[in-house]
């Protein structure tokens, strides 16, 4: 902040105080620890805070006064200069800290006042000393975070103005005279010395505004580029979870019209068959046909209450009455055929006797493989696909796994069956697993519990039959 007549007037403590004051105003790992100690002192606001900081740098400049006064380097080059002239620079000094309360209130009002009251500072400052404070630093660096690249380049040209008069009149030594300074203390710079003084300062106050306010810019720019990511993703979270929301919803009322059409499937053939015992059975037949009216009208009571309140979800049957029924277990041979029948190698494997399943598990095994070995052709076209069946007392898994493809193509986008899968899983009480194995091949793995009484050759038991996928009907060891 001090400088010699042969010493640049930036080169000497205004670089050390300006780096000074960049690291106070820049936001770093420490802003957060003070603005909690703030917090707890009850200073909430920004103008609060900034008070604070003003005060900060009042005290910091005092002390650095004091140093200098003490080391003698207060009166430049001449070693002895007026008590009324130390006193001015000393209030001077003290007193541009006070805008710094408005730094982000009022940027650019703050800049300007500061630069005013750095232009009196120069203009009373003793022949060859320069002295900057941080508060041009700080609102200039303030300014050029808060405001658009015009207005900061309007407010520093405005400011450097404001600080080149300021020069020019400390040149001039017209303040200092009336201040008691005699020509002895002014120093030998008439003519040519005063204006190499003036352009000198002048330079400084280009220098300290315009790199503040650069730092700044960068600053500002920095800030908003994180703004933009952050806001980028949190689009495509957002995105992504409402495809995701979309996906589930569709998934659901497949599920749901296929709840429909099983239900409709055997609650009808409940009613029929209960009719056809009400006419046949001998024994008792009043008792008997109570009971059976009972089971007939119970069965259509819940025929008509499934209808009525999830038909409401159903797409288009897939057929004209709607009540076709849906695949399950035995239909996934079929699936192994018209997978090898498009190209596709799949080598498919059954382990013990395959269960009879309720409904909806029944359909979730179907939808799983089919939509296993879909995924398998659309990503991994060429590869070889396995698909294994076991069969427990309490469990039946299906495990579909291929070969990963050399290149991933991401031009399609990301699907939603893993969701579908998932969903059905959870429905029935299942587990499904899906993800690269250590083998470094894609697994999908889903376990569904069989009931303990399940008959071993039911409805959903495969037929035994001949061509491509027989071995499914057939067993096999894995």
């Amino acid at each position: 902040m001090t400088t010699s007549p042969e010493t640049p007037p930036t080169a000497g403590a205004a670089g050390t105080d300006r780096g000074r004051a960049g690291s106070a105003a820049s936001a770093g790992p420490g802003v957060a620890s003070v603005r909690r100690v703030l917090d707890r002192l009850g200073v909430h606001t920004v103008l609060g805070r900034d008070v604070v900081l003003a005060g900060v740098w009042a005290l910091v400049t005092i002390v650095f006064l004091a140093t200098l006064l003490a080391a003698g380097e207060f009166y430049g080059a001449n070693r002895s200069i007026p008590t009324a002239q130390i006193v001015a620079v000393i209030v001077l000094a003290l007193v541009q800290h006070v805008p710094l309360a408005l730094r982000r209130v009022r940027p650019v009002t703050a800049l300007l006042a500061v630069a005013v009251l750095q232009a009196a500072l120069l203009a009373v400052l003793p022949t060859g000393l320069a002295l900057w404070t941080a508060a041009p630093v700080v609102t200039a660096y303030t300014v050029a975070t808060l405001r658009p690249t015009r207005a900061v380049v309007g407010a520093v040209l405005a400011a450097v103005g404001i600080e080149a008069v300021g020069a020019a009149v400390g040149a001039s030594a017209i303040v200092k005279d009336q201040l008691g300074a005699t020509p002895g203390q002014l120093g030998a710079t008439p003519g040519l010395g005063a204006v190499v003084e003036a352009l000198a300062l002048v330079a400084s106050a280009v220098l300290i505004n315009g790199v503040s306010a650069a730092v700044g810019s960068w600053v500002a720019l920095r800030r908003a580029h994180d703004r933009d990511a952050r806001a980028r993703a949190a689009e495509g979270v957002e995105h992504q979870a409402t495809l995701t929301r979309a996906a589930v919803a569709a998934e659901r009322t497949r599920m749901a019209r296929e709840l429909h059409d099983v239900a409709a499937h055997h609650l009808t053939g409940l009613v029929v068959q209960a009719g056809a015992a009400e006419r046949l059975v001998d024994g008792d037949p009043e008792r008997a046909k109570d009971s059976l009216r009972s089971v007939r009208a119970q069965g259509r009571e819940t025929l008509d209450a499934l209808r009525s309140i999830v038909g409401i979800l159903r797409e288009t049957g897939d057929g004209p009455s709607g009540t076709v029924p849906v695949p399950g277990l035995g239909d996934v041979g079929d699936l192994v055929d018209q997978a090898r029948a498009s190209g596709a190698v799949v080598d498919s494997h059954v382990d013990g006797t395959l269960p009879s399943l309720a409904p909806l598990a029944d359909v979730t095994a179907y939808r799983t493989a089919q939509e296993a070995l879909v995924n398998a052709r659309r990503h991994a076209p060429g590869a070889t696909v396995e698909l294994r069946l076991r069969a427990t007392a309490g469990s039946l898994v299906i495990v579909v796994e291929n070969d990963l493809p050399v290149s991933r193509d991401t031009s399609g986008g990301g699907g939603f069956g893993l969701v579908g899968m998932r969903e059905r899983a959870d429905l029935v009480g299942g587990r499904l697993d899906t993800g690269v194995t250590a083998e470094g091949r894609w697994r999908v793995r889903l376990e569904l519990p069989v009931e303990a009484d399940a008959s071993a050759a039911g409805p959903s038991a495969p037929a035994a039959t001949s061509g491509p996928g027989a071995e499914l009907a057939g067993g096999g060891a894995e």
